[in-house]
């Protein structure tokens, strides 16, 4: 069994050398960790400032188009509506349920030109892309990626 004197003793015995290697090799890596720990931290702030900065344009920009954009509003008419009108009516609400233009495509399109051309850009007409256009363009595609044959 070792007795403390013994361990003292055994103490004054150790090569000095190995000792301060030993020593220098832990600052290092603890020094070399402590900075890794700073460097993240310093990197998650900006991260969340960054994004935080995002969210913030992103809700100025979505309280712009909402105070641009007046809702449209109905009165009531005493004049009932031919079946002319009413057909026309049914035909063009049949057409925008149809088309893939819907109302929040246009506001986030009317949002981006606003933001990246400026006030005084209007959007003049938004057109579908027909499907056979997207359906030839993916042929095409794949079509390319066929092997020769000999």
């Amino acid at each position: 069994m070792n007795t403390i004197p013994a361990i003292f003793a055994d103490i004054g015995n150790l090569n000095m050398e190995a000792v301060t290697y030993q020593v220098t090799g832990m600052l290092v890596v603890f020094c070399c960790l402590g900075f890794l720990s700073l460097i993240l931290s310093i990197s998650g702030r900006v991260a969340v400032r960054a994004e935080e900065r995002r969210k913030a344009v992103q809700e100025a920009a979505a309280e712009a188009l909402r105070a641009s954009v007046s809702p449209v509003q109905v009165t009531p008419s005493s004049v009932e509506a031919t079946p002319a009108q009413v057909a026309a009516l049914a035909a063009s609400i049949y057409d925008a349920a149809v088309s893939s233009v819907t109302p929040q495509l246009i506001a986030v399109l009317a949002a981006a030109v606003r933001e990246e051309v400026g006030h005084d850009a209007r959007i003049l007409s938004i057109n579908p892309v027909q499907g056979s256009y997207a359906q030839s363009g993916r042929a095409s595609i794949m079509n390319s990626h066929t092997p020769l044959r000999n």
